[in-house]
């Protein structure tokens, strides 16, 4: 049995527990792409092949690094792993880091990925591009001179844009509840052999019916493939429909909720980080997800500002 103890004081959640009888810290590590975002908003109707007037802004991004950061501005230890290139989008990277209390353990790379997103006047990504091939050159070598680091996790989340080389190094050795951001339809591929070690996994619709093969639109079969492959959480987000969370003994689904969107990017990561926030102070994983969501809409960067504690709690 544990009893929670939030402290407003600290950067961090303190578990009590019972059985060993003294405190500590439960921790994350999130190996992922850290991230330069470009998002260029539309002034009026977005109109597809032609030029269209606007304005662009840049902030920080990457799905492991947006998940970090969120649960580093929720007092949640985390600790993000992941390949940080040289010049201006490094110093932005450490400096965020460094504001918000998120431990940084960084690989040597030569640029750091970026990633470009157009959206329209419904602020819905209509294209994107995603530069991300340095993430790649992080290797299990990386991870295994960082296994101090893996060791003392509660908590691992992986995103899927390292190698499957890397990715199955830290699934076969670290014994630990291990959650995964799908990203894509085409990196997902590379967890397939890897289903029977992951705790929960989130993905949206076009991924789930990607990576199932199943000639189906419901989301409940859909995340019920991946429970007859191990996995033992599924959490299917829908955009406007909201999500649905399957186990093999429960099923939730949660519309979607009113609120002004000024960005749908960095949404399902802050999704994710409410899981996390959520299984560390033993919340439930599904409400906090979507409170995290709803928190993010309202923001035009991929982790908003108003992240906090406070905030989250009192949102509804």
């Amino acid at each position: 049995m544990q009893n929670h103890l939030s402290l407003s004081s600290s950067y961090f959640v303190i578990i009590f527990n019972e059985r060993q009888g003294d405190f500590y810290m439960k921790k994350v590590v999130v190996v992922g792409g850290a991230v330069i975002d470009v998002f260029a908003f539309p002034k009026d109707k977005f109109i597809m092949n032609d030029s269209n007037p606007g304005y662009i802004k840049k902030s920080l991004g990457g799905v492991g690094r947006n998940i970090a950061e969120n649960l580093a501005r929720l007092q949640v230890d985390t600790t993000l792993i992941t390949i940080l290139g040289k010049g201006e989008g490094k110093k932005m990277i450490m400096q965020n880091a460094q504001e918000v209390m998120l431990k940084l353990s960084s690989v040597a790379g030569n640029k750091t990925p970026t990633y470009l997103s157009i959206l329209n006047d419904k602020n819905d990504t209509v294209a994107a591009i995603a530069d991300m091939d340095e993430i790649e050159l992080i290797t299990k070598e990386h991870i295994k001179k960082r296994d101090i680091i893996f060791q003392s996790a509660d908590y691992l989340v992986l995103d899927t844009n390292f190698n499957q080389d890397t990715l199955a190094y830290i699934f076969k050795t670290y014994k630990k509840e291990i959650y995964v951001d799908v990203i894509s339809c085409q990196k997902g591929e590379k967890i397939k052999p890897f289903y029977k070690f992951i705790q929960g996994i989130k993905l949206n619709l076009l991924e789930a019916k990607h990576l199932s093969q199943l000639d189906s639109d419901d989301p409940e079969t859909l995340a019920r493939y991946f429970i007859t492959q191990g996995v033992k959480e599924v959490f299917v987000t829908m955009g406007k429909e909201g999500s649905i969370f399957v186990s093999k003994g429960e099923v939730i689904r949660t519309p979607s909720h009113l609120v002004e969107i000024k960005n749908t990017a960095g949404a399902g990561d802050a999704y994710f980080a409410g899981v996390l926030y959520a299984k560390v102070n033993g919340l439930d994983p599904v409400a906090y997800a979507h409170k995290a969501a709803w928190l993010t809409l309202k923001s035009e960067k991929a982790v908003s500002d108003e992240m906090n504690v406070k905030n989250l709690e009192e949102t509804k």
